[in-house]
């Protein structure tokens, strides 16, 4: 797993006021702890988090980089996500907690899961279903994957793939358990078959309405005319 820097200032003003003053300028409070270390108040750029987050970043290793604010800090921190809170209205990141890591020592992290090839898989009428999104798994910082790429362009109608069948490296230890369905092609539902036939006989019927709309129309019209002769 590469490497991300992210900027950070350590926070010296803690408390609901302060925090929120620093959302308002473009900054979001966050902590980072560690095993047997104190915790440090920090905050990263908005926009920098937000993009991280967006593009996955749970169990991703990333340097904190203290450069401004907390010089007296060591320079640098390598962490990982390990939770962000939102607003639960607006739907922004208010808060983050990172964890201070060795990339010496295993650590329990959860990987994205990506299916990929469904655009390759048989046309059989059957519908892909994406159960599975995470895994959880212990390996050291450096082993950990970004993502985990599950193909399914083989599945069939009935089909499933399960935790277990995963092939992963020796050194990365799945923890989520190996019954587990991450995905399956199934049968559509009977409403789903039928709908779109209902939609077409709705169709037809419109359309035979509105030719008999038409005949009568005619119809009238040539009783007018043969009475005005």
């Amino acid at each position: 797993m590469k490497e991300t820097v992210l900027k950070a200032e350590i926070r010296n003003d803690l408390g609901k006021g302060p925090a929120r003053r620093l959302r308002t300028s473009g900054r979001i409070p966050g902590i980072v702890y560690g095993k047997g270390r104190a915790s440090t108040p920090v905050s990263v750029d908005s926009r920098e988090l937000t993009k991280l987050l967006r593009e996955g970043a749970s169990g991703k290793i990333i340097k904190l980089s203290f450069d401004g604010a907390g010089a007296n800090e060591a320079s640098s921190k390598t962490v990982i996500i390990k939770d962000s809170e939102r607003d639960p209205v607006k739907g922004h990141i208010i808060h983050v907690d990172f964890q201070e890591v060795s990339l010496t020592e295993a650590i329990t992290v959860t990987v994205p899961i990506v299916l990929v090839g469904e655009e390759h898989r048989k046309s059989d009428g059957g519908i892909l279903e994406h159960v599975l999104w995470e895994l959880e798994v212990h390996a050291l910082p450096t082993a950990i994957p970004e993502k985990i790429e599950v193909d399914v362009s083989g599945l069939t109608i009935g089909e499933s793939i399960h935790v277990g069948d995963l092939k992963l490296p020796a050194d990365v230890k799945v923890l989520t358990p190996s019954d587990e369905i991450i995905a399956s092609v199934i049968l559509p539902t009977k409403a789903e078959v039928e709908a779109p036939k209902e939609e077409a006989g709705e169709g037809a019927e419109a359309g035979a309405g509105a030719g008999a709309g038409a005949g009568g129309d005619t119809a009238g019209k040539g009783g007018k005319e043969k009475g005005a002769e």
